[in-house]
């Protein structure tokens, strides 16, 4: 591809921001290497500041930026996994990486800036043996008084300080190397000579591109248009042994067919005639639809359902009436193969044969919804597993409960159902007179029927 056709592609690029999380000062290096991809981005990038002082404030920072990012960057794999596991992880993300080159840095800043340190008597939390058996080869130190406690989850790191403490406190180190702030200070405020291991700056820039092309695969995903073509091929002799009344009550299926599933994509249905169909969506639900390009949506439903023959096109393009004319050409071609393929344009080159394959079942509609929409399905789905309710009856729930189901603190629960009453899948119930006096507590009414 040639450089202009490569500036042009690049032109085509939605903007992307990433919020950058983590101590404020670790963020201000983020930062600052974030400028550094702004400046020769011709995508157009933005670096939101979500810094702060202790590692309590990290949801809260990230709730505040949460519905501006298209992608994050955590300081290590403890905040990512505790955002995970937390349920507040709403767009892809990465971390920082804490291998070997940040060790590196953390024993050379050491030598210059501790006297008497022994770096061959220090106590390591976060990396692996491995990684530290390496980075020490490599620099030419034994590691028999060199003492490690891997990453294993966030439960390990509330282990970490004693673990310092106690190699010091046995002169079993002269130097405790941390990845964690809130244990570099409970160190240093008992006088115990430590140090935090700190991503290099070229290990940061790496892992802000890969936010950068994670948040343009969100953004893409979710902005760029897509349109389904659905004509129906009724044969003659239908035609003519039915009438106009067989061929207006066939549109009338096809459309509430559509309907149906529309709904699941958060897609519309417009009907252009008795026969031709324009379903408007986004390229991340094509993707999810076609099954990553593999199969044509609704062809083999449809034709098994209707009995006739289907027709169908799909398109791509950066606005509706680029989508709709690749969808339109699409599905013209579709119909000259007689439906027995769809097809795929987007403006391009590039034509793609889609088979009907086996009678198509569509894919859930958790799978199909955005990711804050996704997590709402997740959490309806947990509690109502959790609760067990018998057949038809109605699953009723509070902060309390869903706390104690989700095992999460009561304003995490609180969270919980405030999204799950935004993505429609749960109802607050008026308040219950309380017989005891006192506030009563608000319910609310799992709407499980949408699970279906």
């Amino acid at each position: 591809m040639t450089e202009e056709a490569l500036s042009t592609a690049g032109e085509r690029l939605p903007p992307v921001t990433v919020g950058l999380f983590g101590p404020r000062k670790l963020v201000k290096t983020m930062a600052e290497a974030g400028q550094q991809i702004t400046d020769r981005s011709p995508h157009g990038v933005k670096f939101l500041n979500g810094g702060y002082d202790d590692q309590s404030e990290a949801e809260e920072r990230y709730l505040k930026l949460r519905d501006r990012i298209d992608a994050a960057v955590f300081p290590g794999p403890w905040v990512f996994d505790l955002a995970t596991a937390g349920h507040w992880l709403t767009v892809p993300s990465t971390h920082l990486p804490l291998t070997g080159a940040a060790l590196y840095a953390a024993l050379l800043r050491a030598s210059l800036s501790i006297d008497d340190v022994d770096l061959s008597r220090v106590s390591i939390d976060s990396l692996s043996a491995a990684d530290v058996e390496e980075a020490y080869s490599e620099i030419g130190l034994d590691t028999t008084d060199v003492y490690d406690i891997p990453y294993e989850g966030p439960e390990s790191v509330a282990g970490f300080a004693a673990f310092h403490r106690e190699k010091w406190q046995r002169d079993h180190t002269t130097l405790a190397l941390t990845t964690i702030l809130s244990v570099e200070r409970e160190l240093r405020t008992q006088g115990i000579p430590v140090l935090r291991i700190a991503p290099t700056r070229s290990s940061v820039r790496d892992a802000l591109e890969t936010a950068v092309l994670l948040g343009q695969g969100t953004r893409m995903g979710a902005h760029q248009l897509a349109m389904i073509a659905v004509q129906l091929i009724p044969t003659g002799t239908s035609r003519a042994e039915s009438g106009d009344y067989w061929q207006q009550e066939l549109a009338v299926l096809t459309h509430q067919k559509l309907l149906s599933e529309a709904r699941h994509v958060g897609a519309t249905v417009a009907r252009r005639s008795d026969t031709l169909f324009l379903v408007t969506t986004t390229h991340g639900a094509l993707t999810r639809l076609t099954e990553q390009f593999t199969v044509a949506p609704f062809l083999g439903a449809l034709s098994a359902q209707l009995g006739v023959p289907v027709a169908v096109g799909a398109g791509a393009g950066q606005t509706a009436r680029a989508a709709e004319a690749n969808a339109l050409m699409a599905v013209e071609d579709s119909v000259d193969r007689e439906g027995k393929v769809g097809v795929y344009l987007d403006g391009t080159t590039v034509r793609t044969e889609l088979p009907p394959g086996r009678t198509q079942v569509l894919p859930a509609a958790a799978d199909l919804i955005s990711p804050v929409g996704r997590r709402a399905y997740e959490i309806v789905t947990s509690i109502a597993a959790a609760a067990s309710p018998e057949s038809g009856q109605q699953v009723v729930v509070d902060v309390e409960s869903v706390a104690d189901i989700m095992q999460v603190t009561p304003r995490t629960g609180r969270r919980m159902l405030k999204e799950l009453v935004e993505a429609g899948l749960a109802w607050p119930l008026p308040p219950a007179r309380s017989t005891g006096g006192g506030r009563p507590r608000q319910q609310f009414r799992l709407l499980t029927e949408k699970l279906d």
